[in-house]
């Protein structure tokens, strides 16, 4: 079998083998949940925290440096997560590093993943993704990456959808199902935990919440008992000074796979928690103010990044939807 056919069957294979082993008994583990994550709480900082950190920072710029030509990370035994399939942000994954990872002792020098951003130059080295059995307690993964700096994440309550229906947005990543009776019911198969522990670090950042963010360019590096922490809780202007536009009735289950892939980077998931946007959860936007917002992203803001994303009247409609089942 050629080297590089049996480097991905190795991901591959690995891969299953931790969606296997996220169906175990984990540890109990205090977190905040947000519709299929499951994130460590910010711990306060105990001594060595920060020197901890440090060096597992400057492990990580040493390794976007030196893997800054994807080829460089493939010759080193990383290969691309799902191949075939181009994503926005791609994880290339190392195999070896990942059984040592769940059965052996961390070693920042030698991450589970490399991640690439892809840009209209190509990959670009952007961060790095270190890994944790599913089995640790809090006190283990903080002996890894402290809980006062990184957050701990896993994907949770997924429901892998029947032949035929890859696309339903009830199903995946992003689906509106999250328990086991529902997914069993919609002839899907349930995973309660999928893949390991992992946590991010994103050394070309220099604001020390997106060094350590759950995703690139997002402040959700610390979290409370209650609820997220959000840098931007209101919105532009007042709320009933906001126009409307007509809008017909959407589908909020495709909304969410829309809003999890074009909005959640600025909004956060499930418009919890935005470091470069308002917050949209529990603000009381209505469906069609937020089709205005979308349709004419700088009419209100013009300062605003928010880009034209050249949605479909049915993608604003569904987003929007979407956005206005978070906001009540």
């Amino acid at each position: 079998m050629p080297r590089k056919s049996l480097g991905i069957v190795c991901v591959a294979i690995i891969v299953a083998a931790f969606v296997m082993y996220g169906r175990l008994r984990a540890a109990d583990v205090p977190v905040t949940r947000d519709g299929h994550m499951e994130m460590t709480l910010h711990a306060a900082s105990q001594p060595g925290d920060d020197a901890r950190g440090a060096a597992i920072l400057a492990a990580a710029r040493a390794l976007v440096t030196k893997y800054a030509d994807v080829a460089d990370a493939e010759r080193d035994g990383y290969k691309k997560f799902l191949p075939n399939i181009p994503l926005p942000i791609e994880h290339y994954t190392n195999g070896a590093n990942a059984l040592r990872a769940n059965f052996g002792s961390f070693d920042p020098t030698a991450p589970t993943s490399i991640i690439y951003k892809r840009t209209a130059n190509g990959l670009v080295a952007t961060g790095v993704m270190y890994t944790a059995p599913n089995r640790f307690d809090a006190a283990q993964l903080d002996a890894r990456v402290p809980l006062s700096l990184g957050t701990w994440h896993r994907h949770v309550d997924f429901c892998w959808p029947p032949a035929g229906m890859r696309d339903d947005p009830r199903f995946g990543m992003s689906g509106s199902i999250v328990t086991k009776d529902a997914c069993e019911a919609a002839g899907g198969r349930f995973i309660s935990r999928v893949f390991n522990w992992m946590v991010h670090v994103w050394p070309n950042e220099t604001d020390a919440r997106k060094i350590w963010a759950v995703d690139a360019g997002m402040s959700m590096g610390h979290h409370d008992e209650g609820a997220m922490v959000s840098d931007q809780t209101t919105l532009p202007i007042p709320l009933d000074k906001i126009p409307s536009l007509a809008v017909a009735p959407g589908d909020a289950g495709r909304g969410a796979a829309i809003f999890a892939g074009n909005c959640a980077s600025c909004h956060g998931p499930g418009g919890a928690n935005g470091s470069d946007a308002p917050r949209l959860r529990g603000s009381g936007i209505a469906e069609g103010q937020a089709a205005y917002m979308v349709r004419h992203p700088r009419a209100i803001d013009p300062s605003s990044e928010m880009p034209d994303f050249g949605f479909t009247d049915r993608d604003i409609a569904d987003v929007s939807a979407y956005v206005a089942s978070l906001s009540r």
